[in-house]
C-alpha cells in the first residue's frame, strides 16, 4: 500500500499568468485555469500510479467552492477534498506515505517569480524561527509534523527552487518561469510557459520518479519552540491581529506568535 496526498494550488499551473482573469472566481478565464490545473493533477495521478501509488487524495487548496479544480474532469482513481477552504490540507495525517505539491508559486517578494505571494495579498512576508517561508515551506513543514515527507513539486522555476532549498532531493517539475528580474507579485509579467500538453507530460514523468523517493526523503521539520513572524503590507492588518492570544507586536506592520504546537500556529 502506498498512500499519497496531493496539495493543489492554481497559480503555478502552466499557462496561468494573470491573477485577476485566471485565478479569481469571477475572472473571464477562471474556468480555463481550473481545467488546466485539473488536467495537470490527472497527469500527476497517472505518474504516481505507474510509480506504485495505491491511493491518491487531492486537496483543492485554492479557496472554497468552486475552488481551483473541476471535479467533472477528475481522474477516476483520485479522490478530492472539496469545500474545505484554503486554511490547510484537510485530512492530511500520518497514514499518508508522501505529499506532492502541484501548481505552486513562490513566496511574496521573490525576484523573477510568476504570481508570487504568501497566502493572501496583504502579507508581505512570513518567517518561522527566522527562516522566510511561504505556502511551500508551510505545507512542507506541516506535512513533516505528521511524519510525512514532501517528494514532489510543480510550478514556476522560483517555486521549485524554493522547495529545493528546504528539501534538496525533492522531485521538481518546472512548467514556466518569469522573464523579468524583478518582484512583480500578483501583477501579470512576461512569462515563458510550457504548453499545457508538455507540462502534463513532464508532471506525469516527474510524479513517477518521485514515487521512488518516498522511502528516501525524510520529513522536513522546524525545531520547537516555534516563532512565527508575519509582516503585513499595511498597519491595519497588524492592528486586526494584534489582540489575538499570544501575539506580540514587533512594529507597525509586523506581529509574532510563539508556541510549541506547529500546526496550531
Amino acid at each position: 500500500m502506498m498512500k499519497i496526498y496531493v496539495i493543489c494550488d492554481l497559480e503555478g499551473t502552466a499557462g496561468v499568468v494573470d491573477f485577476r482573469q485566471q485565478c479569481c472566481f469571477d475572472g473571464a478565464y477562471y474556468p480555463q485555469a481550473r481545467r488546466l490545473a485539473t488536467l495537470e493533477l490527472n497527469a500527476l495521478v497517472e505518474g504516481a500510479l505507474e510509480g506504485g501509488a495505491t491511493e491518491i487524495v487531492a486537496w483543492d487548496g485554492h479557496g472554497g467552492f468552486p475552488g481551483g479544480l473541476d471535479v467533472e474532469l477528475l481522474h477516476p482513481d483520485c479522490q478530492m477534498v472539496m469545500g474545505a477552504g484554503d486554511g490547510g490540507p484537510v485530512g492530511l495525517d500520518s497514514s499518508y506515505d508522501a505529499v506532492f505539491l502541484l501548481g505552486f508559486h513562490a513566496m511574496a517578494g521573490t525576484i523573477g517569480a510568476v504570481l508570487c505571494h504568501s497566502f493572501w495579498p496583504g502579507v508581505a512576508g512570513c518567517w518561522i524561527n527566522g527562516l522566510p517561508v511561504g505556502e511551500i515551506g508551510m505545507n512542507i513543514a506541516g506535512a513533516g509534523e505528521h511524519g510525512v515527507p514532501a517528494v514532489f513539486i510543480s510550478g514556476d522555476r522560483a517555486a521549485v527552487e524554493e522547495a529545493r532549498a528546504l528539501v534538496p532531493d525533492i522531485e521538481g517539475v518546472v512548467v514556466k518561469e518569469g522573464l523579468v528580474p524583478e518582484v512583480r507579485g500578483l501583477t501579470q509579467a512576461p512569462t515563458l510557459s510550457q504548453s499545457p500538453q508538455k507540462a502534463r507530460e513532464l508532471i506525469r514523468d516527474g510524479a513517477k520518479r518521485a514515487m521512488a523517493k518516498v522511502r528516501t526523503i525524510a520529513p522536513f521539520r522546524f525545531e520547537p519552540p516555534y516563532k512565527l513572524r508575519t509582516q503585513f503590507t499595511e498597519a491595519k492588518y497588524a492592528d486586526e491581529n494584534a489582540d489575538r492570544p499570544n501575539v506580540k507586536r514587533i512594529d507597525a506592520t509586523t506581529i509574532e506568535v510563539e508556541g510549541t504546537d506547529f500546526l496550531s500556529l
